[in-house]
């Protein structure tokens, strides 16, 4: 599961949230993108893994459950 920054073609910076090939939702903020990764990390009882617009290092999300 990977929460990660995309730069849109408007300029605009959002957050992704994949678990595997499927994308499970996108936010504006990195608050509510962490909110939501952990949430569906938790469901599916996956690690939750931060990527920035650099996309080096993979920075684990903690905690992984509630």
């Amino acid at each position: 599961m990977v929460c990660q920054q995309v730069r849109r073609a408007d300029g605009a910076d959002t957050w992704t949230i994949r678990l595997g090939r499927d994308p499970q939702g996108d936010r504006h903020s990195l608050a509510d993108a962490i909110s939501l990764a952990r949430d569906v990390a938790v469901a599916h009882r996956r690690p939750a893994w931060l990527l920035d617009a650099t996309g080096y290092p993979l920075k684990p999300m903690l905690p992984w459950t509630l």
